[in-house]
């Protein structure tokens, strides 16, 4: 598995992966529990991750990369 996105906020990541998933690419989100607790407010300091299989690395971070350019400004 490959980390192919990082945010503070678990709500960010949830865009990530639903917009991985519509193009086809299988991926997971990896936080820590505390974020279960209110996961729209709250930061996790290591982050939150969306992690992908190996062989789908590449039209992974290609898709993350188009997101982070039509979003510019709005993410970290």
């Amino acid at each position: 598995m490959k980390t192919v996105f990082t945010a503070s906020f678990q709500d960010d990541a949830i865009v990530v992966l639903s917009l991985l998933q519509s193009g086809g690419i299988d991926g997971v989100i990896m936080s820590d529990n505390m974020l279960n607790i209110n996961p729209l407010f709250s930061v996790d300091i290591k982050g939150v991750s969306v992690v992908v299989p190996d062989d789908q690395e590449d039209d992974a971070l290609a898709l993350v990369e188009d997101y982070r350019r039509r979003t510019k400004g709005s993410l970290p």
